[in-house]
């Protein structure tokens, strides 16, 4: 009976109502419907226990500074647990026993892939926020013209409620546009917590690699002094010196 009702309903609304408001509205339902999708989706996402497991981060740096992970055992430990931690500390593990320098370009190459999955239809929020908004007061224009070309002329005309029903899709629009900016504010900020997690564990793991694998040292060649040639030239001067 409900359902019955609603559809009646829909379908004498959709006849008195004119093609440019129904647009609007329609506009409007589409990016409320965006933004709880693109939100549950993020939500889901941006889980910790999927971004950063506890699998994968328990004591694995404390393993590495304790020296009971090697090169091999490091890199089964970051296949087994697939994740953004673990592809971050893999981007130094595959590189172990190199300069620290390369460590640390490496993870900053994966850590700037990670983050940027991880905004991935992020900014797709505040575009819904500012087409609600759009859309709201498009729609209350249109409404708003309708009222006043319909509206009886004279002293005692009542045209409140004409007003005020063409005030209605400004008001949604401005509620769409206010939820789909708390939600980019919230899944931001969760964006933001997760990226400086995934940057500590690259540090961390940079860090214990290098003092559990040192490079090599390189032996330092010795710059020859300009006066190098000169001295060499001098020595038989002082020999015959000496020999007077």
């Amino acid at each position: 009976m409900g359902l019955h009702r609603a559809g009646s309903w829909l379908v004498d609304w959709y006849a008195r109502t004119p093609p440019a408001e129904r647009v609007t509205w329609g506009g409007l339902l589409a990016c409320f419907g965006l933004g709880l999708a693109v939100l549950l989706e993020r939500a889901w996402s941006l889980r910790s226990t999927r971004i950063v497991p506890p699998a994968f981060t328990e004591r694995f740096v404390d393993h590495l500074h304790d020296g009971q992970l090697d090169g091999g055992q490091a890199l089964d430990h970051c296949e087994r647990h697939p994740s953004p931690a673990a592809r971050v500390a893999l981007a130094a593990v595959r590189r172990w026993g190199r300069p620290a320098g390369d460590l640390e370009r490496a993870v900053a190459m994966a850590h700037r892939v990670e983050t940027e999955n991880l905004r991935r239809n992020v900014a797709t929020l505040r575009r819904v926020a500012v087409l609600g908004a759009m859309l709201g007061i498009l729609g209350t224009l249109f409404a708003l013209g309708r009222a006043l070309e319909s509206m009886p002329n004279g002293p005692g005309a009542a045209w409140g409620p004409a007003v005020a029903s063409a005030i209605t899709p400004l008001s949604t629009g401005l509620i769409v546009a206010t939820l789909a900016l708390v939600a980019y504010d919230g899944v931001s900020s969760r964006v933001e917590t997760l990226a400086g997690a995934l940057d500590r564990l690259g540090a961390e793991t940079i860090e214990a690699i290098a003092m559990a694998a040192p490079p090599a040292a390189q032996p330092i060649a010795m710059a020859k002094s300009p006066h190098f040639g000169r001295v060499r030239l001098d020595e038989p001067s002082r020999k015959a010196r000496g020999r007077k």
